[in-house]
């Protein structure tokens, strides 16, 4: 059987945080692969160049995007992978009605995401940066602080996400109660997820509540200072979806009052300003944008969409196809 011939867009340098060994072989064994040699990503004009003949696209962070010139020109394309997440800057919503076939590698960093989130929340319950930080000052127990279980609490989630989902099934073992907001999700569809669908009200009401909405203008500062206000006194907010879901004026005069938790990894402007305020903030545990960054997690990307690709020529289900309703949805 002839091999499709495929263009693989990442030079060497983030080939190898995405592509592991087998991965790569699996490409050369399946695939007639066109690796990009340059050092560099191509530039747009570099791609129009290259993309008559390729069959297969396999991109990643950094890679150009497909322009609808491109894909005038690109006759023989039947799938384009991201070893990563959004391919919304990635593909014109047109390539869905040329019948080519989108992967994106967001689900496999959904995991990574999940369990940043748990890490967080189970930090934050037993109230830890605090405790190292009086020990580090030749404190001891800090007075009237006492952590909290994860174990039968009450967990608000906005947005049934792919990393939302991820994390609801590593809350499993805790035997939590989960309250889910998201217009797009049936009562029967959040009861698969061990959920029950709530208005965005009860969610922030709830004592942990953790963001996973895409941005997109529909959710631009969604969660508004009315809503904010509704944090309950001593709860654990988590935010590692995008910052401009969330109001920041009305969030930080809310942080601090101090009479709530927060475990951010994304902000409204990044990187975050040196000068800004939140830095300052001892009930706030501050990451930069690393909650889908584990080593094992990006060493996979590329492979699971491979994989996946591989399925679709086979028609076989498959796991990280998008399509155009996703495309539309996504951030």
């Amino acid at each position: 059987m002839q091999k499709l011939k495929v263009l693989v867009l990442s030079p060497q340098s983030r080939l190898d945080e995405v592509c592991s060994e087998a991965c790569r072989s699996r490409i050369n064994d399946y695939f007639e692969p066109l690796w990009n040699e340059t050092g560099r990503d191509y530039t747009q004009e570099e791609l129009l160049a290259l993309i008559s003949d390729a069959e297969v696209i396999i991109s990643s962070w950094g890679s150009p995007s497909l322009t609808d010139e491109m894909l005038e020109k690109a006759v023989k394309l039947r799938a384009v992978g991201h070893a990563a997440g959004t391919v919304k800057n990635l593909v014109p919503k047109q390539i869905f009605s040329q019948g080519v076939k989108v992967f994106s590698a967001a689900p496999r960093i959904a995991l990574s995401v999940g369990e940043y989130c748990l890490a967080t929340l189970l930090t934050s319950l037993r109230y830890l940066p605090a405790f190292d930080s009086a020990i580090r000052d030749g404190k001891w127990k800090i007075a009237g602080l006492k952590g909290k279980e994860l174990t039968g609490n009450t967990v608000g989630i906005i947005s049934a996400s792919s990393t939302a989902r991820a994390f609801i099934k590593l809350l499993a073992p805790f035997q939590v109660k989960v309250l889910i907001y998201d217009p797009y999700l049936t009562e029967e569809a959040a009861a698969r997820l061990n959920a029950k669908k709530a208005n965005l009200e009860e969610v922030m009401s709830c004592p942990i509540i953790s963001v996973h909405a895409p941005k997109l203008p529909a959710t631009e500062r969604m969660l508004t200072r009315e809503l904010l206000a509704l944090i309950p006194d001593g709860a654990v907010f988590i935010n590692s979806s995008r910052g401009p879901v969330v109001d920041e004026l009305a969030f930080m005069e809310e942080l601090q009052s101090g009479r709530f938790i927060a475990a951010l990894d994304v902000f409204e402007k990044e990187p975050l300003a040196v000068d800004h305020p939140i830095r300052s903030l001892p009930n706030v545990l501050l990451s930069p944008h690393i909650a889908g960054a584990t080593v094992q997690g990006h060493l996979a990307l590329m492979e699971e969409v491979v994989e996946d690709i591989i399925r679709s020529l086979r028609e076989e289900k498959t796991t990280y196809e998008v399509n155009e309703r996703m495309w539309e949805v996504m951030a």
